[in-house]
């Protein structure tokens, strides 16, 4: 009698966890789906800022950032180079105020 009803407790308890497998594999099919969508439309968005952005460029300023792209294609290295001293001066000067005792 005892062994009987441990089996049906576990059989109960494995249904049971199964039933709550079943409803956390759908919910999570759910979330990825919406999660999905959620990138989509915020790709769209994106997307949709970055051409009224280019459209109110004044041609001056889409000039002088095609000169810089052809001359960072042209010297990687050297633009490389440049990109992390300036990164560097950012940060020091950003250390240099924080280090500052206020007066």
């Amino acid at each position: 009698m005892a062994q009987s009803l441990s089996r049906k407790l576990k059989h109960n308890v494995e249904d049971t966890l199964e039933d709550v497998g079943k409803v956390l594999h759908r919910a999570a099919d759910e979330l990825a789906d919406d999660a999905e969508e959620a990138v989509a439309q915020a790709a769209v968005g994106l997307r949709r800022a970055a051409a009224m952005l280019a459209d109110k460029t004044p041609p001056a300023i889409k000039s002088a950032a095609r000169k810089v792209t052809d001359e960072v294609k042209q010297h990687p290295i050297a633009s490389t180079a440049a990109a992390l001293t300036a990164a560097a001066a950012l940060i020091s000067l950003m250390a240099a105020t924080r280090k500052k005792p206020p007066e």
